[in-house]
């Protein structure tokens, strides 16, 4: 997987009581947003490991909080550089056997698939899987394809 940040950038400090030390790296509108604006990601910061932390999107940038621990790990305060390595933390979605072989009857449906976010992918086979009967999950599946032809369609 490719990074979605990889540079070295200086860490800053807000002023006053509670100030917070951060990274403030560029504007990356090719990241998907929830609705608070924040993105989870994992990576390392000076090859300390971080992992399900988020990133703020802000008019002038983007913002990461680095912990006061993360700090002392690496040895670092605020106006030192730090090397950025980052990647979308997406939970991965494993495609049921069942749901596969309807798909790969739809090369073109099972790529459509593939390319909706991980957190989309998810959520419809969690809605198949969820049925109570085998009825009901081949019934999901049928209005799931559906759904994917429809959206791939437009």
């Amino acid at each position: 997987m490719e990074p979605i940040f990889n540079d070295s950038c200086r860490l800053e400090k807000t002023e006053g009581k509670g100030a917070w030390t951060f990274v403030m790296m560029p504007i990356m509108t090719h990241l998907p947003k929830k609705k608070n604006s924040t993105v989870r990601i994992r990576g390392t910061i000076d090859d300390y490991p971080l992992e399900g932390i988020n990133i703020w999107a802000m008019k002038k940038g983007t913002f990461l909080a680095v912990k006061a621990d993360i700090r002392k790990a690496i040895k670092k305060e605020a106006g030192d550089t730090v090397k950025l390595v980052l990647y979308l933390d997406e939970p991965q979605s494993a495609i049921p056997e069942d749901f596969l072989l309807c798909l790969q009857d739809e090369p073109k449906l099972l790529a459509f698939f593939q390319k909706w976010p991980a957190a989309k992918q998810k959520e419809m086979i969690d809605h198949i899987f969820s049925a109570k009967t085998e009825d009901e999950k081949i019934l999901r599946m049928a209005k799931s394809i559906e759904k994917l032809e429809n959206s791939f369609n437009y």
